[in-house]
């Protein structure tokens, strides 16, 4: 049985997709090499940016990327009911300085859910938090055609194609 095509979201739906969600991955580059890290974010509807608060430790290949990265990409997904569905950015970003952050921005900001532990053997002490900003140049999103996955009693996913 043919399923629907994937089909496109609109900029509304984008930006509800981007809203509702808080977790993805940005993609950085440096020359030929290429870094992917997962991050929470905050999207601000007013400004179409995305936001990241961001931690370095001194020697940051994070840092290193972020300078070197002249264009970049960001993805958020999810599995829903109505099937996979995933936005994609590209876009530039810019480190800012918290007194450069609107109420509402700052207010975002504090309100993610970032898990706070120990990555490296560093003192946290070491670890510097900066704000990023992502100016999109690009957004695009996709709903997935019509899912031959079905959800078990307990809410697991099953593939029908297997």
């Amino acid at each position: 049985m043919a399923g629907k095509q994937a089909t496109p979201m609109d900029a509304l739906d984008i930006a509800s997709f981007l809203d509702d969600h808080g977790t993805g991955v940005l993609a950085l580059a440096k020359d030929s090499d290429a870094y992917a890290i997962p991050v929470s974010y905050t999207f601000d509807e007013d400004d179409e940016a995305i936001y990241f608060r961001m931690g370095f430790a001194p020697g940051s290949q994070k840092q290193k990327y972020l300078d070197d990265t002249d264009h970049l990409s960001f993805v958020v997904y999810a599995d829903t009911d109505d099937g996979w569905k995933s936005v994609v950015v590209e876009g530039t970003a810019e480190t800012l300085g918290t007194d450069s952050l609107d109420a509402a921005i700052v207010e975002a900001m504090q309100g993610l859910d970032i898990p706070y532990y120990q990555v490296h053997e560093r003192p946290a002490t070491d670890v510097q938090f900066r704000i990023v900003r992502v100016q999109p140049t690009r957004m695009s999103g996709i709903v997935e055609g019509e899912s031959q996955r079905k959800r078990t009693p307990a809410g697991n996913v099953e593939d029908g194609s297997r």
